[in-house]
């Protein structure tokens, strides 16, 4: 089996390499945010280092291009030009076929997660994250869960330049609300609940609570946390990514499809 995802994996990364629009958006965006940072470093934003702040935020915001907007844009195109019918008539399972490209997604992502993290160590003057741990266990959550989304949206996407538009609404509601560009403590309480339930919120509070070593949760106290406290303070927004998770399945199971919309 990971034979096979391999090899779907490899055919992923060639096309990607074709696909020169996909390509600027899983590489050139990441690039793009990350100098964006600059402008922002020595400020402080709440007693932290601004550019540290948005940088972590960016450890989760990556998973939009890298794994939602990717898996959108392979899966519409594959089921269009029959690629995802003619590899289910294959000797590849279903599996297969989808967890060589989520595999794909997810290695690129971990690429540009481990580049941010050495930029913010060794330009941004930041530190190492204080539990790799949890920052790893909040990464795999976040991927699972737009991977899953993915899945979904590219089955109501009717066209590959279409999915340029349909990733736009939940791309938009987790750069708003998630927290990674707008801090979430200065919004009223009520709006600050709310976000709590947008998808990449829970993963931003992960990485920020792992890498600053305090509670950036939304309703947290930025106080520091231990090794195990880390993981204690962290449960309800494991909890949502666990709920996104299931969501996210549901949905992959009813609108993802094999077939062309027009077949």
């Amino acid at each position: 089996m990971i034979n096979a995802m391999a090899r779907v994996a490899r055919l992923d990364l060639t096309l990607l390499w074709r696909n020169r629009t996909a390509l600027f958006t899983v590489v050139g965006m990441p690039l793009l945010f990350a100098a964006l940072l600059l402008p922002a470093r020595g400020e402080k934003a709440g007693g932290i280092d601004a550019a540290l702040l948005q940088g972590t935020g960016h450890l989760g915001f990556f998973l939009l291009f890298a794994v939602f907007v990717n898996l959108v844009t392979v899966f519409t195109a594959r089921r269009e030009d029959f690629t995802l019918k003619r590899l289910r008539g294959s000797v590849l399972s279903d599996a297969e076929i989808l967890g060589g490209s989520v595999l794909t997604a997810a290695g690129m992502y971990a690429v540009q997660a481990l580049a941010l993290l050495a930029f913010l160590v060794t330009v941004l003057d930041g530190a190492l994250p204080a539990d790799p741990l949890l920052l790893l266990a909040g990464s795999v959550g976040g991927v699972a869960v737009f991977a899953l989304l993915a899945f979904a949206v590219s089955g109501i996407t009717p066209s590959t330049e279409m999915a340029q538009l349909t990733v736009l609404p939940l791309m938009f509601a987790c750069l708003a609300g998630a927290g990674v560009l707008v801090p979430l403590e200065d919004v009223p309480a009520a709006v600050r609940e709310a976000a709590r339930w947008v998808p990449l919120t829970p993963v931003v509070e992960i990485t920020r609570t792992a890498y600053f070593g305090q509670d950036f949760t939304v309703t947290g106290t930025r106080a520091p946390v231990g090794f195990g406290e880390g993981w204690a303070t962290c449960l309800r927004s494991f909890g949502v990514l666990l709920f996104w998770t299931l969501a996210g399945r549901a949905l992959a199971a009813r609108w993802f499809r094999w077939e062309p919309r027009r077949a």
